[in-house]
C-alpha cells in the first residue's frame, strides 16, 4: 500500500502531480478520482485525455458522492433514510420538545422560544457527531448538551433516519468490512484538493487507504486543517511541491519567482515573505480611471504578444467587466 501526500500554494502544481500519477497508470486500469468538486475531477480526466490515446475505467466523484455510494447498500438494507438539513433540524426540534416536556433541557430551557435555537442545536449536534464525540464525553464538559445529543440519536434510530455524520460512519464501516465487495473499493485512488476537516472525514480516508493499493492526496497549502489532520491522524509525510528540492529542474526558477511567493504569502500572516530581487512575473500599477487603466492593460498585452505568447493564452480578470470592455476593445 502506497500513501503519498503533496501540497503546494499553486493549484497547477498539485494538478500536474495528479496528472503525472494518472499518466503512469495502465490505460485500462480502474482508478478512483475524488475531487473537491465533480467539475475538478472531470476536468483532470479531460486534460489527461489530451496526452493519452485512450483510457477507461476512471470513476470520478466528490467525497460526498463517494460516501453516499458506499453507504447506500447498507442504508437500504437497514431501511434507513438519509436526512437533509431541514430534516435534521426537524429531528433536533423534536428532541428539544421531548426534553422540554420532562424538564430535561437544563440551562437551555429559557432559550427554546427564541428564534434559531433548534437550528443552532442541530448545527452543534452535527459538529459533535462529525468529530465522533459520544454523549458520555460531554458529561463533565457541557452536561446540559448530553441529553440533547442522546435524545437526537434515539429519535434517528427509532424512526429509521440518519444524518450526514451517520452516512459517513456507515460508509466507513462498509469499507472496513472485509466482506464488502463494492466496485469503488480496492482501486488506486487520487484525492484532489479534498478538504478533510472532521474526524469522520479522516476515518473514511483511513479506511479507503487500507483497501487501496495506492493513494495520492493533494492538499492546497492554505488548507491548514487538512495539513494538520493528515500527519496527526494518518501519520502522513507531506511533500511540499513549492520546495526547490521537490520541484523539477525546469520549475525551480518559477518556484522562486515573485508569482510563487505571492501565492505562498498573500494570505500567510505567520511567516514574512523573504526579500528577493524583483522580476516581471508580478507587476503592480495604478491608473486614474478605467480608461487609463485599460491603456496599461493593453500595453502589457502587447508586451506579452511580442514575447511570443498567443492572445488565446492570455486572460484579463476584471472586477466589473462591463465598465472595461468597451475601453479595452477600442484599442
Amino acid at each position: 500500500m502506497g500513501f503519498s501526500v503533496v501540497t503546494s500554494a499553486a493549484g497547477h502544481h498539485c494538478v500536474a502531480r495528479g496528472r503525472d500519477w494518472l499518466k503512469a497508470r495502465a490505460p485500462t486500469e480502474k482508478i478512483l478520482i475524488i475531487g473537491a468538486t465533480l467539475g475538478a475531477a472531470n476536468e483532470l480526466a479531460r486534460s489527461l485525455a489530451q496526452d493519452k490515446r485512450a483510457s477507461f475505467g476512471y470513476h470520478r466523484l466528490t467525497f460526498g458522492q463517494l460516501a453516499s455510494a458506499l453507504a447506500r447498500p447498507v442504508l437500504a438494507a437497514q431501511r434507513t433514510v438519509p436526512l437533509a438539513a431541514l430534516g435534521i433540524q426537524a429531528v433536533a426540534n423534536r428532541a428539544i420538545h421531548k426534553l422540554s416536556e420532562i424538564g430535561g433541557l437544563g440551562r437551555y430551557a429559557k432559550l427554546t422560544s427564541g428564534p434559531g435555537f433548534a437550528r443552532a442545536i442541530a448545527n452543534v449536534i452535527t459538529e459533535l457527531r462529525l468529530e465522533q464525540i459520544e454523549p458520555d464525553a460531554l458529561a463533565h464538559v457541557v452536561p446540559d448538551l448530553r441529553p440533547l445529543l442522546q435524545t437526537y440519536e434515539r429519535e434517528l434510530a427509532e424512526h429509521g433516519f440518519t444524518d450526514w455524520p451517520g452516512v459517513l460512519r456507515t460508509a466507513t464501516a462498509a469499507v472496513t468490512n472485509p466482506g464488502c465487495r463494492h466496485q469503488l473499493l480496492g482501486l488506486p485512488t487520487l484525492l484532489l484538493d479534498v478538504p478533510l476537516t472532521t474526524a469522520s472525514d479522516v476515518a473514511l480516508v483511513r479506511a479507503l487507504c487500507a483497501r487501496s493499493p495506492e493513494m495520492l492526496v493533494t492538499v492546497p497549502a492554505m488548507d491548514s486543517v487538512t495539513l494538520t489532520r493528515l500527519p496527526s491522524d494518518l501519520g502522513a509525510v507531506i511533500v511540499n511541491l513549492d520546495s526547490p528540492d521537490a520541484s523539477p529542474q525546469g520549475l525551480k526558477q518559477k518556484v522562486n519567482g515573485s508569482l510563487s511567493r505571492l501565492q505562498r504569502h498573500i494570505f500567510n500572516d505567520a511567516v514574512a515573505a523573504p526579500q528577493v530581487r524583483r522580476d516581471e512575473q508580478v507587476i503592480v500599477f495604478s491608473a486614474p480611471g478605467e480608461s487609463r487603466e485599460c491603456v496599461e492593460i493593453v500595453r502589457r498585452v502587447l508586451i506579452l504578444a511580442r514575447e511570443g505568447i498567443a492572445f488565446d493564452q492570455m486572460a484579463v480578470l476584471l472586477r466589473s467587466p462591463h465598465e472595461y470592455r468597451s475601453a479595452i476593445l477600442s484599442f
